[in-house]
């Protein structure tokens, strides 16, 4: 098995390796959070518009949430925070539409891929069982922030690689420059999303929590995999059998 990164999304879907799309600051965080808190799934969106109309297509019982250059939108039920849903009361619904401005895009245009997660530090264990799993090369995607290469994103496909690696995995030269990154940089890595840029701007409106919160390692033990839905695209959860 090999595994490579990424910095940005593909303009055409990998068709054969294993796709871990990573948008660390905060969509694939808090999708990690909301099936690992038991909902049934999370269904990526691209733009709001298109959330907003699949949400009234599935009805009430799915909770409406995402972001727009970081702030929630108009009449949704949740922002894009993983804090958030870690906190939260979400019994009342099964399952979720998302729309953000980096992390659901990057999901959906990963979609032809034969296996597609969604990564973060937080289901790191899980997301690269689900990859041991199939034994297919690896590509981690950076989501990225506007369509340039975003620090945060890079810090945590290293995080990912690292695991895939110490488990065999061979790092070809996108996996290495992204483990040479994390190897240079000190202290945790909370601190780290502090000092990127997109760190720096959600600190500045207010969401510091979130990036303590997203940097925590292997909290939940779900895996998170996208698969055609009649109704769309949804990501559901996926946990290693337990051994006999």
């Amino acid at each position: 098995m090999r595994v490579d990164v990424a910095w940005l999304p593909p303009f055409e879907s990998p068709t054969d390796v294993t796709c871990v799309v990573v948008d660390v600051l905060r969509a694939t965080s808090s999708i990690a959070v909301l099936l690992g808190r038991g909902l049934e799934a999370v269904y990526p969106t691209a733009t709001i518009e298109e959330a907003r109309a699949l949400r009234a297509r599935l009805g009430e019982s799915v909770l409406l949430c995402g972001e727009r250059d970081a702030l929630p939108p108009a009449g949704f039920d949740f922002r894009n925070s993983p804090s958030e849903f870690a906190a939260a009361a979400l019994t009342r619904w099964a399952a979720a539409v998302m729309a953000t401005t980096n992390g659901t895009p990057a999901l959906l245009a990963c979609a032809g891929a034969p296996l597609v997660l969604a990564g973060a530090p937080l289901n790191a264990a899980a997301t690269v069982g689900a990859c041991l799993a199939e034994s297919r090369d690896v590509l981690v995607v950076c989501s990225g922030r506007a369509g340039v290469r975003a620090t945060d994103d890079s810090l945590a496909a290293a995080l990912l690689v690292r695991q895939l690696v110490r488990q065999g995995a061979v790092p070809e030269d996108g996996a290495r420059d992204a483990l040479a990154l994390l190897d240079a940089t000190p202290g945790p890595l909370g601190g780290a999303f502090r000092m990127t840029e997109h760190g720096r701007a959600l600190v500045a409106l207010g969401f510091e929590h979130d990036l303590e919160c997203c940097a925590r390692e292997s909290e939940y033990d779900v895996a998170a995999i996208l698969r055609r839905r009649p109704e769309g695209y949804a990501v559901e959860p996926w946990r290693a059998a337990a051994p006999a």
